[in-house]
């Protein structure tokens, strides 16, 4: 990439729809027995900073696994995406990066396409009495190509937590979580916090609504922090086949005007 002043952007770009808008966890004593699901996800992403848009569509695929308190998940998307040429396009969900540079000189914008960066999450469920309580961690693997401008080509990981407590139909919930990010060549980055307040609503016994409020910190000081609001639904169609659709909105300048997600789940 030319010498330039660089700009790194925190956003949600490529990342699996299926780890946007996780649900409180459970009240209820985990089951011993190991259970499998397939996920299949589609995310729709735009933008723009400095008055350069950027617009995205990525199909991840993943599974996780299920077994007492633990669970262990991985996805990797498919991205297409319409951006300047030096902006750098990279999946990864909750560890999704952005960089920017800014050259003397106004960029073409390209359409690029192909396979995004490896996500890794592993979770436990802690029992804290009657409230409801987890900890992860999650790893980026760069298996994105730098050179196409979709990845950083470093690794990322992060932990992260989440409380809850139900009250009748109404889940209130906070999470917090804190990022390590690669720094790749010719950037110079810091590591982020994150957290989301919200509630789930069960409208019924196999579905629910979910309102939060998310806030990014900016990866530099050059733009601002990323904060959004965002409404999902879940529901079980079949007794093994669950259906998830979320969308935010961009509350500061440089997050994503908007972004829409909808996945698939079948288990085994």
């Amino acid at each position: 990439m030319r010498n330039s002043k660089f700009i790194l952007i925190l956003t949600v770009i490529g990342g699996p729809a299926f780890a946007q808008e996780a649900a409180p966890a459970s009240s209820e004593d985990p089951k011993p027995e190991t259970a499998i699901t397939l996920i299949a996800a589609s995310d729709y992403v735009t933008g723009d900073l400095a008055d350069r848009e950027y617009e995205t569509v990525s199909f991840s695929t993943g599974a996780r696994v299920t077994s007492g308190r633990f669970s262990f998940a991985a996805s990797v998307p498919y991205i297409v995406t319409s951006a300047p040429e030096d902006l750098i396009v990279s999946g990864g969900g909750l560890l999704g990066t952005s960089l920017l540079s800014r050259p003397s000189t106004q960029p073409r914008t390209v359409t690029r396409e192909g396979i995004g960066d490896l996500t890794l999450q592993a979770d436990y469920q802690i029992p804290l009495g009657g409230l409801n309580a987890s900890v992860g961690g999650t790893i980026k693997v760069p298996t994105a190509s730098r050179e196409a401008a979709l990845g950083t080509g470093e690794v990322d990981f992060g932990v992260n937590g989440q409380i809850s407590q139900r009250f009748g139909n109404v889940i209130p919930f906070v999470t917090a979580g804190y990022t390590v990010i690669g720094e790749p060549t010719g950037f110079s980055v810091r590591n982020t916090m994150s957290g989301a307040v919200g509630s789930q609503f069960v409208v019924s016994k196999s579905s629910s609504v979910t309102l939060s409020y998310s806030y990014d910190q900016a990866a530099t000081q050059l733009i601002e922090d990323n904060q959004s609001v965002g409404l999902g639904f879940a529901t079980n169609l079949a007794s093994r086949l669950q259906l998830g659709v979320d969308a935010r909105a961009g509350l500061s300048v440089d997050a994503p005007d908007a972004r829409l997600g909808i996945r698939l789940g079948v288990g085994f």
